[in-house]
Parts: C-alpha cells; sequence; structure tokens
C-alpha cells in the first residue's frame, strides 16, 4: 500500500501527529521507507492498528490529473507522438530480430544436438591387433 508522513496518517486516523509519533515509538506502529529514500507510514499499518480509516487516502491517477496544454506546446507535442512512433516502430524491428536470433540460436543448438549424438567411438582393438 502507500506509505505516508506522520502528518498524513494522523489526518487519516483522526489522531494527532504525537499520538502516531509515540505510537511509533513505542512500537506499536512500525516505521516504512520510500523508494526516495523518506520515511513514513504504511497505511495498512494504519489500518491494523485503528481499523478502517476515518478519512480514506486519495488515490492518485492519469485521469484525475488535468492539465492544461498551452496553444505553444501544439508543435512540441505533434514532434513527439512522431517520435513516439518512430521508436514504436524501431522496437517492432528489433524485436522482430531477436525473435529470428534466437530460432537460429534455437537450431543451432539442435544441429549441435546432433553432430554430438553422430559421433560414435571407434571400437577398441585388441592388443594382439596392435602388432599389424
Amino acid at each position: 500500500m502507500a506509505i505516508v508522513s506522520i502528518s498524513e496518517a494522523a489526518r487519516l486516523t483522526g489522531k494527532s501527529r504525537k499520538t502516531i509519533q509515540r505510537y511509533v515509538a513505542d512500537g506499536r506502529i512500525s516505521m516504512s521507507q520510500h523508494v526516495a529514500g523518506e520515511k513514513g507510514v504504511d497505511i495498512s499499518e494504519l489500518v491494523r492498528v485503528f481499523g478502517e480509516l476515518s478519512h480514506p487516502a486519495p488515490a492518485l491517477s492519469h485521469a484525475s490529473v488535468s492539465q492544461q496544454v498551452a496553444p505553444d506546446d501544439a508543435p512540441n507535442i505533434a514532434a513527439l507522438q512522431a517520435r513516439v512512433a518512430t521508436l514504436e516502430t524501431e522496437l517492432a524491428a528489433r524485436n522482430a530480430l531477436m525473435e529470428a536470433k534466437d530460432r537460429h540460436i534455437a537450431s543451432m543448438d539442435t544441429a549441435l544436438r546432433l553432430l554430438e549424438h553422430a559421433h560414435t567411438p571407434e571400437a577398441k582393438r585388441r592388443w594382439w591387433q596392435f602388432r599389424r
């Protein structure tokens, strides 16, 4: 789940920051670390200790974030879309090359196994046959 700051944890639970800090110090709530390295409290810890949260955590999604596009950005957007299309084409070509390489490696592996299997050692000569 999401990791929130102590202030946000206090807001979500309806408790004071001091209470959350005391629970962390007592070991009743464990601290987690963000990917960025910042410490915080995992929401699942808050639910475990305090039960259902009174103020649910806001869910961020691409749909909830709106951006205003300035008229100057239209050429940049078109250029970026063209670049994305070019990169997707290059990626598809490279994927096709990788698949062809994998098929070639598999056929070479099969050929090598057939060659190893076809090699039969010579029959051993008896000691009296070495004099000839």
